[in-house]
């Protein structure tokens, strides 16, 4: 428990110093480019979604956490099940920072509605409960499948693993427009469930159902990882 404990602080600070480094570097590209519109004179908005670097660091994060903190965590003495842990709570530390950051602007900066991904739902959406909710959930589900996609790299192989990924893109290629030409009504269909996944629905804007599928995407992603990760070669 002594060495869990070790490992868990460790990649808290770790995880905590590099994420401040984002913010501060975030932090003044944001500044940056909002000062440049307003010399330039635009009086708009002509970049949108800067939450998605966010996205990018929780990819990173994901990545990275298994090439070097879970290696170096086995390597500490502890068991995968508790470096699978201590990894999984730096995810949490890391999602729910940036979901309470997402809220914390919504609700001071005017101009980060713009920016938040949540907030582009429409007035009336992206602060609260439900917002955070939304945005948290987004967070695991990234970091989980980053971090399941990265084991699973591990376990088969580079080279297979970009083949195996390489010949999946291709068959879906192949195979999604021959089906929508086959099968009449398909795109539609197909079109209605991604949009009402996501909270689109005939009814309106309803967020239940993208925190459903954040919540599963996150839950398999980690059950998938974990997994993976308790025979994973390491080297």
């Amino acid at each position: 428990m002594r060495k869990f404990k070790a490992i868990t602080r460790y990649q808290m600070a770790d995880v905590l110093f590099s994420m401040g480094v984002f913010f501060i570097v975030f932090a003044a590209c944001f500044s940056l480019g909002w000062a440049i519109i307003s010399f330039a004179g635009e009086g708009g908005a002509p970049f949108q979604g800067m939450y998605l670097w966010m996205c990018v660091f929780l990819v990173l994060c994901g990545t990275m956490s298994y090439s070097i903190d879970f290696k170096f965590a086995l390597q500490c003495g502890v068991t995968r099940a508790q470096a699978f842990l201590s990894t999984s709570l730096s995810f949490a530390a890391v999602a729910a920072a940036f979901a309470l950051v997402d809220q914390l602007l919504l609700a001071v900066l005017p101009l980060w509605r713009l920016q938040s991904l949540v907030a582009q739902y429409g007035d009336g959406f992206g602060l609260g409960p439900v917002g955070f909710l939304w945005t948290l959930l987004l967070n695991l589900a990234i970091a989980f499948l980053s971090y399941a996609i990265i084991v699973l790299q591990g376990r088969v192989g580079k080279r297979p693993f970009l083949v195996g990924l390489l010949a999946v893109g291709l068959l879906a290629f192949v195979l999604a427009p021959t089906l929508f030409a086959v099968v009449p009504g398909a795109a539609n269909a197909v079109g209605g469930i991604v949009l009402a996944a996501l909270g689109f629905t005939s009814a309106g804007v309803n967020l239940a159902y993208p925190i459903a599928l954040f919540a599963a995407v996150a839950a398999l992603g980690a059950l998938a990882a974990y997994l993976l990760a308790r025979r994973a070669e390491v080297r």
